[in-house]
């Protein structure tokens, strides 16, 4: 889902044989009092023949305000809201190039499979010269929010290096469970429902990126795997699952801070 703005960028693209650094367009300079929004969704379908299809959405929106720190360090105010929840805000500090997420004290390793900048954590880090069809692999060590451990191949599908943009094709596959994946699964059949087990085949993923001065525009991931699932009187079923997020740059309606470099919000 591209905005009509990313697909007029997306013609501006220079031929494989003109190389620039990446650091501009995956890199993001934060000043403080800019503000970045973004909107997104998820979506989980499990189908399993005899029973209903299970669909599960979540959607919402952030915005982002740059708060201080360091340019290694980097600190923003998050305010989001997940559809049908309370709002929530807290203080993001960016670790690591954004492989490592601290809020609001707490940091944990950046395992979204999407979000507000370039994670090298499930993208690599880039080469110091990009150019269109480069390619570059990718081990994911760890489980992560849309995947298990596995290989990726990251590929240049186009680049500006005139308005800092990039886009960025991903495909990966990897076996085991999915980060903070429960161990049952709900199912409904004939308007009841029952709580059986369920075990995760092998994973494809694939999707497409664009950033600009290292923040996403637009990002699509899909995530496919098989199922196997264990109903109470030791029946075995195979099914199919996917789950995909879309997340895109939206306009910022709030009043920024002054824009002064790297100093601490009070």
């Amino acid at each position: 889902m591209h905005l009509k703005g990313i697909l007029s960028l997306l013609a501006l693209t220079l031929p494989a044989t003109a190389p620039a650094t990446s650091t501009a367009a995956l890199s993001p300079a934060f000043i403080r009092g800019t503000t970045f929004g973004t909107m997104f969704s998820r979506a989980t379908a499990v189908d399993v023949p005899g029973f209903d299809e299970t669909v599960r959405r979540v959607s919402g929106t952030a915005v982002y305000a740059v708060a201080g720190g360091t340019p290694a360090r980097p600190r923003l105010r998050i305010d989001y809201r997940y559809d049908g929840r309370p709002e929530g805000s807290g203080i993001v500090e960016l670790r690591d190039a954004g492989a490592t997420n601290c809020f609001d004290g707490t940091c944990t390793p950046n395992t979204d499979a999407s979000g507000l900048i370039y994670n090298p954590r499930l993208w690599g880090m880039p080469p110091a010269m990009l150019r269109i069809g480069q390619r570059w692999t990718v081990d994911i060590a760890d489980p992560w929010e849309l995947g298990p451990p596995g290989r990726q191949t990251v590929t240049v599908t186009a680049y500006d290096p005139v308005s800092r943009t990039v886009t960025l094709q991903r495909e990966g596959s990897g076996d085991g469970i999915w980060l903070g994946q429960p161990a049952t699964l709900a199912l409904t059949r004939d308007g009841k429902t029952q709580t059986v087990n369920y075990q995760p085949g092998r994973t494809r993923w694939y999707g497409v990126t664009t950033f600009r001065n290292g923040i996403v525009l637009s990002d699509e991931l899909m995530s496919e795997r098989a199922v196997t699932v264990s109903l109470p009187d030791g029946t075995r079923l195979s099914g199919r699952e996917r789950q995909y997020i879309l997340l895109d740059a939206t306009p910022v309606r709030r009043r920024a801070m002054a824009a002064t470099p790297w100093a601490d919000a009070r």
